[in-house]
């Protein structure tokens, strides 16, 4: 695929960046469902999925956590997205 067929499955995660309020922040991943699969606008909230440990903000902000933090965040969302349209094997 070459461009943007405007295609999408109508199961995804919404995921946000939460600053603690202690020099830390956490992602959280939640489980969204499309109103379509062709353009879709309008993504409902589903259900809560998981969240990261706090994180440090300094090496958040500078893209340094480790590479199993961003081992770990990477597999929880391929994972959900399998898990959610029905590919787990």
């Amino acid at each position: 695929m070459e461009r943007d067929d405007r295609i999408r499955s109508k199961e995804g995660l919404a995921v946000c960046l939460r600053d603690m309020g202690n020099g830390k922040s956490r992602i959280f991943m939640d489980d969204v469902k499309s109103d379509k699969q062709e353009l879709p606008v309008n993504w409902q909230h589903h259900c809560f999925y998981t969240f990261t440990p706090e994180l440090e903000n300094e090496a958040l902000e500078c893209m340094q956590l480790t590479d199993r933090q961003f081992q770990e965040i990477g597999a929880a969302v391929v994972a959900r997205l399998l898990a959610i349209n029905g590919r787990v094997k």
